[in-house]
């Protein structure tokens, strides 16, 4: 495949992308997604409402922040992704990040501009946008019959940045976050409200690597970086529940103040 993957291209080819993110990702992408990752594409191709709770270096933002994005924009006519985050950083240097790094390493070219921003333009109908939450407000405007909406870092974005992105009516919803709140959208997706959503737990020992035994994908969480937090913070500890085992705590807000708490106050 040499051609770009612009909305010129052949019917058959747009059929498969769009019916199967995992060959997108393998076979146009030429990325290696390991089970877990496999799973979270498959939810989001086959729900409207995913939400993805996890440890840190599980391999979220890679895809939803990578493979998801480009998958969405490059099997669907006038597609747009709207990204939001708690953070400027976080949206910016760490999805987008993520996306700019799948776009240039992709063997296939992609077609498109991509931005040092938080944009990717393929045309003035298709593109995907990312911005850090300040106003829900702001979240307004944003209108596609293929509509992606993705939460990053979703445990520290309040309710009102949520409902603001719902009311743009979305074909999806897609939120990934760590379990470091006991309250708030996101907390209620995969407890009080989980009969909407598709909840996804993930846990350290999810990693390929740990599954090995030693580092296979470089930047996933790693045997020696679960030793060092057993030394630091106590198997037991609220934050070993949740940075390790991806579990819920109601004592870790005697350990963490969650942000979204810090808004509604």
């Amino acid at each position: 495949m040499t051609t770009p993957l612009t909305v010129d291209g052949a019917l058959a080819l747009y059929e498969r992308i769009a019916s199967d993110p995992v060959w997108y990702a393998e076979v146009v992408l030429r990325v290696h997604l390991y089970d877990r990752q496999v799973e979270m594409l498959e939810a989001i191709r086959d729900r409207d409402m995913v939400t993805v709770c996890g440890p840190n270096a599980i391999g979220k933002d890679f895809v939803t922040g990578a493979v998801l994005i480009l998958w969405w924009l490059h099997s669907r006519p006038r597609a747009k992704v709207i990204v939001i985050g708690p953070t400027h950083r976080q949206v910016q240097d760490i999805v987008f990040r993520e996306l700019r790094n799948a776009y240039a390493n992709s063997p296939t070219p992609l077609g498109g501009r991509m931005y040092q921003t938080a944009r990717y333009e393929i045309s003035e109908e298709r593109f995907a946008i990312g911005f850090a939450t300040t106003d829900p407000y702001n979240i307004q405007g944003f209108h596609s019959p293929f509509l992606l909406s993705i939460i990053s870092e979703a445990h520290n974005v309040g309710n009102e940045h949520i409902d603001a992105l719902r009311r743009l009516l979305p074909k999806k919803l897609v939120m990934t976050g760590n379990p470091l709140t006991i309250a708030g959208g996101f907390y209620d997706s995969h407890h009080g409200q989980r009969a909407q959503w598709h909840a996804i737990q993930l846990s350290a020992s999810d990693s390929p690597n740990i599954k090995a035994g030693k580092e296979v994908i470089p930047g996933l969480v790693t045997l020696k970086d679960i030793e060092r937090l057993k030394v630091e913070w106590g198997e037991g500890s609220p934050l070993y529940r949740a940075a390790v085992l991806g579990e819920w705590s109601e004592d870790v807000a005697d350990t963490i103040v969650p942000l979204v708490l810090v808004r509604t106050a």
